[in-house]
C-alpha cells in the first residue's frame, strides 16, 4: 500500500486524516520564546486564543528533515512507496526538507515528494485525493497521476 505524508499547514481534520491514513507531520509554531508543534503541542482554539489576545504575533518554522526522516522510516514497514505532498517552496521550506529526507532514505524505499504549488485547503485536498486511491490498494503510478490531475485541478481564490 501507498502511504501519504503532508504537514499540518494542509489543515485537515484530524479525523479526516486518521480515516484515510494520512500521515500529518506538524509545522512548528512560534509564539515569542515558546515553539509548538502545530495540532500536537497546540490546539487550534489555544492558537487562536493566543493569536488574538496575546501580546505575541506568532511565526511559523516547517518541520525538519529529521521529522520526515523519522515519519518515512515508521511508515516504510510494509509500503510499497511513500509520497510526501507539500505546499510550494516559494513560500515554504517544508518541501526542501522533505526532499533531503529522501535523499537519506531513498535507496532502502521508494519516496517521491510532491510540490503542490498551493497552499492550505487546496493542499489538503490534494492529500486527499492521493489518500483516496492509495486507501483502494493503487499503485504508485495511479497515486501519482491522481495527484498531478488534482493539482492541475485545484484553483484558490484570496483577497487582500
Amino acid at each position: 500500500m501507498v502511504k501519504i505524508v503532508t504537514d499540518s499547514s494542509a489543515d485537515l481534520p484530524a479525523e479526516l486524516a486518521q480515516e484515510l491514513g494520512i500521515t500529518v507531520v506538524p509545522i512548528y509554531v512560534r509564539f515569542g520564546d515558546e515553539v509548538f508543534r502545530d495540532r500536537v503541542d497546540i490546539s487550534d482554539e489555544e492558537f487562536y486564543r493566543r493569536l488574538i489576545h496575546g501580546p505575541v504575533h506568532p511565526t511559523t518554522t516547517q518541520p525538519g528533515s529529521q521529522d520526515f526522516l523519522e515519519v518515512s522510516r515508521e511508515l516504510s514497514a510494509g509500503a510499497d512507496g511513500i509520497v510526501s505532498i507539500h505546499r510550494s517552496s516559494k513560500l515554504s521550506g517544508t518541501y526542501n526538507a522533505a526532499l533531503l529526507a529522501k535523499e537519506m532514505i531513498a535507496s532502502e524505499h521508494p519516496i517521491e515528494v510532491i510540490e503542490t504549488q498551493t497552499v492550505t485547503i487546496g493542499l489538503g485536498l490534494i492529500s486527499v485525493a492521493a489518500a483516496k486511491i492509495a486507501k483502494l490498494g493503487k499503485g504508485l503510478e495511479d497515486v501519482l497521476a491522481e495527484i498531478n490531475h488534482a493539482i492541475f485541478n485545484t484553483s484558490l481564490l484570496g483577497s487582500t
